[in-house]
This record gives C-alpha cells, structure tokens and sequence, in this order.
C-alpha cells in the first residue's frame, strides 16, 4: 500500500476512490485523526493517480468523477454529501436497527398525540412519578416513559438526530437487546437523578442520547468501538452539559438527567468485555 492523499471528509475521498477504481486504479479508505486516508495498492500508479487527483482537486464537480459512483453502483455524490437530503435521510433509516426504528415510530407517535391535545393525558399517565411513597409496582414503567415524551419540535428532532446516528450504528454492531440494555439504564439512571435533585417534572431522551455519548467516550478510548466518533463531538456535549448547569441558557433543561444518563453510560462502557 502506498498513501495518494488525505481528504478531509470521507464522501468526497469516496467521490474519488469511486472514480479510481472505475479506471482500474484499486484503493482502500482509512479514517484516522488527520481525515480519510486514501491509499493505492499498485505503487506503479501512484503517478497516474496523483494527476487524476490534481484534476480532481482543481474541479472535483466535473462530471466524470460525479457518474464514478453511479457507475459503481453507489447512490451518493459529492454534491449530495455536502447537503442533507433525502438519499441521506434514507440511509440513516437503513443504517438503523429494529430497536431504533420502532421506539422512533412511538415517540413520533407519541409527541403527535401531545399536539392533538393529549399531553395532560399521557402526563398523568406516563411521567416519572411524582411522589414516592404514592408509587405502585405496577407503574413501573414510569421510570422509563418520560424519555419517549418531548416538549417541542425541536427538543424531539434533537434527541433523534442523536438516537439515529449514534444509537443506530451501536445497535447494527451490537445487537438490539444490547442497545436496549443501555437505553433501560441511562433512562433509569438520568431520570431517578433529576427527581432526586430537582423535582419529577421532566421530559425527553436527552438523558438516553448522555448515556450512549458516555459508552462511546470509554470504548472509543479502550479502542473498542466499531466506529468512529470525532472527538469534537465529545468536547461538544460535555461543553453543553456544563452551560445547562450555569443557567445561562434561557431554556429549561433537565441537567441531572443529563449527567445521570452519561454517567451510566460511562459505567455500562467501563463494565462491557466488548
């Protein structure tokens, strides 16, 4: 193998590895901390393919290199990659596993209810309980529904965006019990903090979205996870978690469930063998 060049997002090195390999030139893509690395396998065509790459550099929306990925049979391109469409959208559905799919189905089913008018009704039914010692046995289910509730638009395609892109890609390599596992304990955990420290009143699955971005943090650092996740993404939602709690922010925000799901997401990480 020898290194062509480092592209700072995997689409367009994509875009380019499609072309090359339509002109027989075969290559290989490797994430790493400095981008997509793509490499060659013949060393005899690094000169051939450093031209076709200054080409490519110097017009990467010519339209050969945009008919490579159809002519592979790929669906995406780099004009496609630099927006989020509909072929994104699909993909991210068809990335996603059977867990993710039908507990997204319920919350969008969910928070519609809520629109119609229903939102005292599944309040008094599926809120965390308000007091302990009024609680059955039987509503235990409580402890977990109030994470499948969400207050706006926003607050649910938030959590969602994180629950499909994160969560899918957990549960495509581990497994759905393996995700749901996770997704009981963050919520438990996210949400018996914020009762203990604040009061019952709350909602979402931010506290699930911490947990997952915990397990990830850990495994991600034991070189245990199956996937990438850019560390600034990391910095990012710590650094959101702690302005929640300086209150600058005008916006009501469970911040011990926060805390709660990502410290039982770091200890399901710290736990796992995998």
């Amino acid at each position: 193998m020898i290194h062509l060049a480092t592209f700072a997002d995997k689409r367009t090195a994509k875009a380019f590895a499609d072309y090359l390999h339509v002109q027989g030139i075969d290559n290989q893509i490797v994430d790493s901390e400095a981008g997509a690395e793509l490499s060659l396998y013949d060393a005899n065509r690094f000169d051939e393919a450093k031209h076709l790459l200054d080409q490519f550099v110097n017009n990467p929306n010519d339209k050969k290199f945009l008919d490579a990925s159809w002519q592979r049979g790929e669906t995406d391109n780099i004009l496609r990659s630099q927006t989020v469409g509909t072929m994104g959208l699909k993909s991210i559905w068809r990335d996603s596993g059977f867990f993710v799919r039908i507990s997204t189905m319920l919350m969008l089913v969910i928070y519609g209810v809520e629109v119609l008018g229903g939102a005292n009704w599944l309040y008094q039914r599926f809120s965390f309980p308000a007091s302990a010692e009024h609680f059955e046995l039987l509503e235990i289910y409580r402890l977990i529904t109030p994470a499948l509730m969400h207050g706006s638009p926003t607050h649910l395609v938030f959590n969602l965006f994180w629950w499909f892109w994160l969560g899918g890609q957990l549960e495509k390599h581990y497994g759905a019990p393996w995700l749901l596992n996770l997704f009981l304990l963050s919520a438990v955990a996210a949400h018996a903090l914020q009762y203990v420290m604040e009061n019952p009143w709350f909602l979402g699955l931010s506290g699930v979205v911490y947990g997952l971005l915990g397990y990830a943090m850990v495994a991600q650092a034991k070189n245990k996870l199956p996937f990438k996740v850019p560390n600034g993404i990391f910095i990012m939602m710590l650094l959101w978690l702690v302005i929640g709690f300086t209150g600058f922010l005008p916006i009501p925000m469970a911040n011990w469930a926060h805390l709660g799901g990502l410290i039982a997401g770091i200890g399901y990480g710290l736990a796992s063998r995998r």
